[in-house]
């Protein structure tokens, strides 16, 4: 019998897997694409409604970043039913991603990276009106390094 007890580890898990190294896509992590895309343009918060795979600020929407929130908000079925509740009990499930534009560290394992915090929130309404928020927080970096910094390195590796 599906319950709505286990929404908690939904919000919990549908987080954890986001922001984790399994959103990888084709050249960075997700994070590092955002924060990226946050960098350029100032704007430091991305809200997704993961029910109506529908995202904002346009602006760092990119085409990597779209096929990744659309691959993830089409997951969600199947996580809610796998854990043993029901679609029917997520009346709202809500994904926002906040960075600290304002502080930023060098990565402690390669200075060539600069690190800001963030926060990443998961909220699922049920149809009763109980909301089971889940937080992940961090700090990331992109990865994807300027062409002359991408050669330098392999051959480095390879010389």
């Amino acid at each position: 019998m599906p319950s709505h007890k286990t929404l908690k580890s939904v919000s919990h898990n549908f987080g954890h897997s986001f922001v984790s190294l399994m959103n990888y896509m084709e050249t960075d992590y997700f994070l590092g694409l955002l924060l990226t895309e946050m960098r350029k343009t100032g704007l430091n918060r991305l809200e997704v409604d993961i029910l109506n795979n529908k995202s904002e600020p346009k602006e760092l929407l990119t085409r990597k970043i779209s096929k990744s929130i659309g691959y993830w908000t089409k997951w969600f079925p199947k996580l809610v039913e796998d854990s043993g509740s029901s679609m029917g009990f997520v009346k709202s499930a809500e994904m926002t991603i906040e960075f600290d534009l304002t502080l930023s560290r060098p990565y402690p394992h390669d200075n060539r990276f600069i690190e800001n915090p963030y926060v990443c929130g998961i909220k699922i309404i049920d149809d009763n009106g109980k909301e089971y928020l889940k937080e992940q927080k961090g700090w990331w970096f992109p990865e994807v390094l300027d062409n002359k910094t991408k050669i330098k390195n392999w051959l480095q590796q390879w010389l």
